[in-house]
């Protein structure tokens, strides 16, 4: 047991003992400064003889960061009122208030930092849990608790929709509700996939979605992730398997700022994709005047189905990396294609084409002139149709990828339509003449067709996908943290909140021991 105020307080910090404190102060930035000393009585040994000391020379003073997670028990002292109303029948009751709600178990306060460490520091619920010495379900209750405190919720489209219309002409958020939040861990029945049960209704999953506050962009990416496995269940009435999880899920995210991720939606078809779309205010469709996609047919067709109306002044860019990496593709291709043709097999490392596997996928440009040898010394060497093949996919690559270099993220200079109208000229002609008879050669002619327009906007208004691909590796760090996400609700609701962090103000503000500079 502690003896005296300053030793019972530097216990509960976390400090050894020896040290008491003195004084604690409230910094502007929310954070505590603590003032400690040496407990009276400690004597203090020299380091180079050993000899001890009871003589102060003087005091100095050492600032050191310090972070402290200690369990404590807290007793309420309450007192219990009588209620002075002669109609009322509540005679007797307790004090209710910011500590505790009536008959809990756990502080609102120690809720919070659960909350807390779940969502801002990626701790693991039940890691959190055991250190706090409470149940699994009472730390994620912490953490729903401040995520709702944000505005983050998880909602059906079809609520979500009508809280869209309402707020058209409100403030940018967009879903109050939580149907179906348990549906997933339950295995209850939702409603967009599945079959029919005997009086012909359809029977299946509420694809859900999460949502929050919505600030303004310019800018909306899309891009999907793997969310785990799919569940079903089957139906008792119809006997047929009902999808509780997709394994997919659609994000919606800023492409130009800061604010990370908008929101998402179970799946990734067009369907729910344009009714997340349709279902925001329209004031804030109003702003956006670029989408940001992969090379995606589906997204494709679900911003163009959603473009008339939803988004009335935006525009669909291509994500020049994907297209890159699309027109990448097509070299490996053809080299399998023609090491099968050629020796019947898989190549291996001693095939004169799998030696410059890696040569050939790099840029041109950056080609050193050994290295450019190399390939013209290898594709003469193999001669004929094989050796034709890939030098043609190669310069066929270069060509594309010049395509992609007038973009003024790269030129540092304003692209014209005129230049890539060129760039594209010259692509095509070269597929059309000496690529003819290279059918991955003409397949990638034929798809970058198909994406003209959106190349030509990504290219000319310097548009990718970014970040939203580095938003989604940071969603996939938290379902690795937590070691899988079974419930959806929760998944997404988990998403929603650490990769938007940035937009709110820092819970834990950081310690620095060193003067910032005047």
């Amino acid at each position: 047991m502690f003896q005296g105020m300053g030793c019972v307080l530097g216990g509960l910090l976390g400090l050894p003992a020896g040290v008491e404190v003195e004084l604690v102060e409230r910094e502007a930035d929310g954070s505590f400064t603590v003032h400690v000393r040496t407990a009276a009585g400690v004597a203090a040994c020299c380091p180079r003889c050993g000899a001890p000391s009871g003589r102060v020379r003087g005091v100095a003073g050492q600032t050191v960061a310090h972070l402290a997670v200690t369990p404590v028990a807290v007793i309420w002292h309450k007192h219990r009122w009588q209620c002075g109303s002669e109609g009322c029948d509540q005679r007797v009751f307790p004090r209710a208030g910011r500590l505790a709600v009536r008959g809990g178990t756990v502080s609102l306060p120690g809720m919070e930092t659960v909350g807390h460490l779940v969502g801002d520091w990626l701790v693991p619920v039940s890691v959190a849990a055991a250190a706090a010495g409470v149940s699994w379900h009472t730390a994620h209750d912490g953490f729903v608790r401040i995520a709702e405190a944000a505005g983050i919720t998880v909602t059906d489209p079809a609520t979500q929709a009508t809280a869209g219309e309402a707020a058209a002409d409100g403030p940018c958020t967009a879903g109050t509700a939580e149907p179906g939040a348990d549906d997933a861990a339950n295995g209850g029945d939702s409603g967009d996939a599945g079959g029919q049960n005997a009086d012909g209704q359809r029977v299946g999953r509420v694809s859900r979605s999460v949502s929050g506050p919505l600030p303004d962009v310019e800018v909306l990416g899309i891009d999907d992730h793997r969310r785990g496995r799919p569940r079903y269940h089957k139906d008792p009435v119809s006997g047929r398997w009902v999808e509780d999880a997709d394994r997919w899920q659609t994000g919606f995210f800023d492409s130009s700022g800061g604010h990370s991720l908008l929101g998402a939606v179970e799946g990734r078809t067009a369907r729910a994709t344009a009714d997340w779309i349709r279902s925001q205010p329209a004031a804030w469709r109003a702003r956006i005047r670029a989408v940001t996609i992969d090379v995606s047919t589906v997204y494709k067709s679900a911003i163009r189905d959603a473009l008339p109306h939803a988004l009335p002044h935006a525009l669909i860019a291509a994500d020049p990396f994907h297209v890159a990496h699309l027109d990448i593709k097509v070299i490996g291709n053809v080299r399998r294609r023609v090491t099968h043709a050629l020796r019947g097999r898989r190549g291996r490392a001693t095939d004169p084409e799998y030696t410059i596997k890696r040569v050939l996928v790099r840029n041109p440009r950056r080609l050193s002139c050994q290295a450019k040898d190399k390939i013209l010394t290898t594709l003469a060497d193999l001669g004929g149709e094989a050796g034709f093949a890939i030098g043609t996919a190669w310069r066929a690559t270069d060509l594309l990828l010049d395509l992609l270099a007038l973009s003024p993220t790269r030129t540092g200079r304003t692209t014209t339509r005129t230049d890539i109208d060129r760039a594209l000229t010259r692509f095509f002609e070269y597929c059309a003449t000496t690529g003819a008879t290279v059918p991955e050669v003409v397949t990638l002619a034929e798809t970058i067709s198909d994406w003209r327009v959106e190349i030509t906007n990504s290219i000319l208004y310097g548009l990718s996908n970014a970040a939203a691909e580095g938003v989604n590796r940071l969603i996939k760090l938290v379902y690795r943290t937590a070691f899988g996400l079974t419930n959806v609700a929760n998944q997404q609701r988990r998403a929603r909140y650490t990769v938007s962090r940035s937009t709110r103000p820092d819970w834990l503000h950081p310690v620095s021991t060193y003067a910032k500079p005047a």
